[in-house]
């Protein structure tokens, strides 16, 4: 096993070596080429000075390349923002132009000459690439413009600067670099954005999810003394059951206990990414930590069955989305609590915002067959609430719903499930598993468990019974609004009768 966040330096592969020092050969040369182009530019055009700026759109400035003159008094900055450059106003330029200084321009805005302007005419050619103009090269002279008989010139310069631009974009594979950092911007951009915090993990797996080609993610947190999964991405394929328990021993525990991100590649089905009962543990697996304040609040699980996708530079952005995702959630809410959990309530049941967006994923992955388990959501209570009310001080009330939720923890009884808060005494749940049995044998088992008299951490013993209503999830269902009112139903006829309901 890997622990990525300490791997050092010599780990990096030989092919990303080479591919760095090919790209920084590559960029000297074409930097070479292009000062010898202007260097023959100017003198085929007998001009005084040449020279090229890119447009650097996203900066709103112009950025030096390269420059060519014979002239003394000349003084170029490399960076120098749209505002304060005669070229502002020729930026979006497309075709040859011609231009006089102290007629067109006043020679105030020609800053790069001091002293004096020895210049008066301007040939402006702009390079266009895509529809946009990305750069503009610059010929000044004393005493004459770029005549028609020189027009071959200037083709042949733009041709050899697109031609010399596209060689060295292959060999540095930079168009596809470019995107992918300009697509990583708009990624982040998905979760710099003011939400609830269970909104955000939703945001933050689905984005996380379009890095991978045959993999999901899934997120894991505490909640009913436990840690858990607690929600897939939309996508997520080979995903584990919602509620599946984190065990010593594997990729999410090592994370979840050292606080940094672990990585590692799955031979024979090891190292376990949660569990020795999941069902998948090939190609390679990402544990990325939640970290809030130096407090572990999760651990995002990324899983794909090509490992090749894990490199170097996608580690750094997956880190750094998860990194980026946490700062977000304490912004957006900078009075919570983060010495305790902050995705549960004081009960230690899911928040409602995580499981209906828990529940609502789940059934986006049944409607595109993302998952093969049968699934289960419903709401479960006590039978005799007004009477132990009376009974029970408010504290011992309180203490006895933090008792329930461990209790009804479906992982106590060895079937993958979530709790979550609905209301005092009123808890959903969803179970999942390959399991058909897996509702009926749960409720069974709390039945029995509440046969007798159930014994509260404080002491007190409570004589009470299980009520149970609940629905089999299938495509028919559209979010988990229609599944908890029809849970409702079903708890509601179960309160009535002495067996659980299911609709």
């Amino acid at each position: 096993m890997e622990n990525y966040a300490t791997a050092r330096e010599k780990d990096r592969s030989n092919a990303e070596i080479m591919g760095q020092k090919r790209q920084e050969k590559a960029l000297r040369e074409f930097k070479q080429v292009l000062e010898d182009l202007m260097f023959l530019l100017r003198s085929a055009s007998d001009m005084e000075t040449a020279y090229m700026y890119w447009v650097n759109r996203s900066r709103e400035q112009f950025v030096m390349e390269t420059k060519s003159t014979v002239l003394d008094n000349v003084m170029f900055k490399d960076r120098i923002g749209f505002e304060n450059h005669f070229l502002k106003d020729f930026k979006d330029l497309d075709e040859p132009t011609a231009i006089e200084i102290g007629g067109d321009l006043p020679a105030s805005q020609f800053s790069h000459y001091y002293s004096e302007v020895p210049v008066r005419y301007v040939t402006l050619l702009p390079f266009v690439n895509n529809g946009e103009t990305v750069a503009i090269t610059v010929l000044e002279s004393k005493d004459h413009i770029f005549t028609e008989d020189k027009s071959d010139v200037i083709y042949s310069y733009i041709n050899a600067l697109r031609n010399v631009l596209n060689t060295y974009l292959e060999i540095s594979d930079l168009y596809e670099q470019q995107d992918e950092w300009i697509d990583y911007e708009e990624l982040l951009a998905n979760i710099e954005v003011r939400c609830h915090r269970s909104e955000m993990v939703k945001r933050l797996l689905n984005t996380i999810q379009t890095f991978l080609h045959d993999g999901g993610v899934s997120f894991i947190t505490r909640g009913m003394d436990s840690w858990c999964n607690v929600m897939n991405a939309d996508e997520a394929k080979y995903a584990p059951p919602i509620g599946m328990q984190v065990e010593e021993r594997s990729l999410a525990y090592e994370a979840a206990e050292q606080g940094e991100a672990e990585f590692a590649i799955h031979f024979n089905n090891n190292p376990k990414r949660l569990s020795p009962r999941e069902l998948h543990s090939e190609g390679a697996s990402m544990a990325i930590p939640l970290m809030m304040k130096d407090r572990r609040q999760g651990v995002v699980l990324v899983y794909d069955k090509n490992p090749l996708i894990f490199k170097e530079s996608t580690k750094h952005k997956l880190i750094n989305l998860v990194r980026v995702a946490a700062l977000q959630m304490q912004a957006n809410n900078p009075k919570m609590d983060l010495d305790a959990s902050v995705f549960t309530n004081n009960y230690n049941a899911f928040l409602p915002d995580l499981w209906e967006k828990t529940v609502n994923s789940e059934l986006h992955r049944l409607t595109n067959g993302s998952h093969k388990y049968h699934s289960w959501f419903g709401l479960v209570t006590i039978s005799n609430v007004p009477e132990l009310r009376t009974k029970l001080r408010l504290e011992q009330l309180n203490q006895m719903q933090c008792d329930l939720i461990s209790a009804f923890n479906p992982s106590q009884f060895g079937y993958p499930g979530i709790l979550g808060y609905h209301s005092d005494y009123v808890y959903t749940f969803f179970l999942q598993n390959k399991d058909e049995q897996t509702v009926k044998d749960w409720t069974s088992a709390l039945k029995r468990k509440f046969s007798e008299s159930f014994e509260l951490k404080n002491g007190i013993h409570i004589e009470t019974g299980i009520k149970v209503g609940y629905v089999r999830i299938d495509e028919s269902y559209d979010d988990s609004y229609q599944l908890l009112s029809n849970a409702k139903t079903a708890l509601s006829q179960a309160l009535k009768s002495n067996k659980n309901e299911a609709i």
